[in-house]
Order: structure tokens, then C-alpha cells, then sequence
């Protein structure tokens, strides 16, 4: 099977998300917004699902690997009204101007995370619609993590590394700057990956594409003023509709990689491996 390492870098990723959201979220589970259990939820859950999934195909256990593979059908719509809420929350602290992180970056945060769902979009509607070749399935699945790295990564730099602690908004510029960090080492490792495995790692290249706009428009573009009325929008817009658009982004996004999926033929038992 591909990446025989692959459980124990998501493995690695799940560590991130603990040690870098305990703080700010997990440690405080009863204060935080509703949003952000729709969002930590459901990524811990993907992320753990990706785990199985990879675990599962490494000890040649298809029947599940098959069954945890439809379960993400459902799970995938909830992973990305996760980040619409986190879109929401965005706008809403813009807007009512009462985080000035958000109001310094809303800009930015707002182009990160909307390329970040066109990037799962992408690769969840390609590793369904390629599910009968393994590398380019196990490829694409194995990409998404690396978007829920560098939000937890950055705060983990940011609360244990002296030179990029916040300790007031003169370092507030700092922020950005782990983030940008975070996004190079994920360039840094999808690297390493294609010089290993070469072609057979397309799909990381793809999920480099999607991470160099990231760090390009989210460095250079936060202040541009065509996003104020974006934000403006999602700020004054019912929270729930913002939700729901994302659910029906990922519900149609399973929708339609699955079907996109079932007219490709495939050796009999691949097809069974894969589901």
C-alpha cells in the first residue's frame, strides 16, 4: 500500500491539534462559541477518520476501511459548515470590532480558510472520484491534514517559543508571521514526500498549489478592500445561514464525488479494497 509511514504522521498532526488548541478551546470547552465545537468536532473526527482509514488499508482490513470510507460522506458536509463557522466568526468579530485580532486580520483569516475549503473540496471530490487507484486516493486523503496543521502549529510557536509570543497588540504582527512559518513547513514536508514517492505524489503537489496561495494572499492581500464587504456580509448575516451554506458546499461535494467515482472500472479486487 502507499505512504506505509502515513498513520504515524497523522498520528503526528492529531498530537498538533491537542497540544495547540488545549488552550484556547479544549481547556475551555463550556466558554467557547458553538462554532467552534462545529469546527473542532468535526476536524478531530476527520482527522481520526483519515487515521483509520490509513491504518486500516496498511493491515489489509478493507471492510472497514470500506465502511469508515462512507461514514465520510456524511462526516465531510459537517467538516466544511465546521469551517464556515469558523468563516462566520470571522465576520461577526469584524464586524461588531470587539477582537482586534480578527479586526487586523479578518482579511486574511477569511482568504486562508476560503481557500482552505476550496482545497478540501477539491481533494475529497477527487479521492472519491479516483477511489479505485490507490495512490492518487490515498494521496488526496492523506493531504487534508496538512490544513488543520498550521492553525494549531502557529499557536503552539506563538505560546512556547519566546521570539513569537503575543504579549500585547505591538506583537500582534507576529501572528501572521507563525502562520506563514507553519504553511513552509508544510511546503517543507509535502517536499520531502514527492522527492520520495515522485509522480505517484501529484496530489501533494496539488495541496502545495493550494498552500502557496495561502501564504501569498494571506501575507500580501489581508488589507485589500474588496474583502471588507465579504466580511460585512458574513458579519451581518444569520449565523445559521453561513452554517448551513458550508454543509450544503460538503453535501454536494460527496454528492457529487461519489457518483463521479462510479463509472470508473477497476480490477476486482481493488475495487473491493477500496470500496
Amino acid at each position: 500500500m502507499p505512504y506505509p509511514k502515513a498513520p504515524y504522521y497523522v498520528l503526528f498532526v492529531l498530537a498538533v491539534i491537542a497540544v495547540g488548541f488545549w488552550p484556547s478551546y479544549f481547556a475551555k470547552w463550556n466558554e467557547v462559541p458553538w462554532q467552534f465545537h462545529a469546527h473542532g468536532v468535526a476536524a478531530s473526527l476527520w482527522v481520526t477518520m483519515v487515521l483509520t482509514q490509513s491504518w486500516t488499508a496498511h493491515h489489509k482490513q478493507f471492510e472497514l476501511h470500506r465502511a469508515t470510507g462512507k461514514a465520510s460522506l456524511l462526516l465531510f458536509p459537517f467538516l466544511i459548515a465546521g469551517f464556515a463557522g469558523i468563516i462566520d466568526v470571522t465576520g461577526k468579530g469584524y464586524v461588531a470590532a470587539n477582537d482586534p485580532v480578527r479586526v487586523m486580520f479578518g482579511g486574511a483569516f477569511l482568504l486562508g480558510l476560503a481557500i482552505a475549503v476550496g482545497a478540501y473540496v477539491t481533494f475529497y471530490y477527487r479521492a472519491l472520484k479516483y477511489r479505485r487507484k490507490v495512490w492518487v486516493h490515498s494521496g488526496y486523503m492523506l493531504a487534508t491534514p496538512l490544513f488543520l496543521f498550521e492553525s494549531p502549529f502557529s499557536r503552539i510557536m506563538g505560546t512556547y517559543i519566546p521570539a513569537f509570543m503575543v504579549k500585547g497588540p505591538q506583537d500582534f504582527p507576529l501572528i501572521m508571521t507563525t502562520i506563514l512559518l507553519s504553511m513552509a513547513l508544510e511546503l517543507i514536508f509535502i517536499a520531502v514526500i514527492c522527492v520520495k514517492f515522485r509522480n505517484r505524489a501529484a496530489p501533494f503537489m496539488v495541496a502545495a498549489g493550494f498552500i502557496v496561495a495561502q501564504m501569498i494572499t494571506m501575507g500580501l492581500l489581508g488589507d485589500w478592500p474588496v474583502l471588507r464587504p465579504f466580511l460585512v456580509l458574513i458579519g451581518q448575516a444569520p449565523s445559521s445561514a453561513v452554517w448551513l451554506t458550508g454543509f450544503v458546499i460538503g453535501a454536494l461535494t460527496s454528492w457529487a464525488g461519489w457518483n463521479a467515482g462510479k463509472s470508473r472500472s477497476a480490477p476486482v479486487g481493488m475495487a473491493q479494497a477500496m470500496g
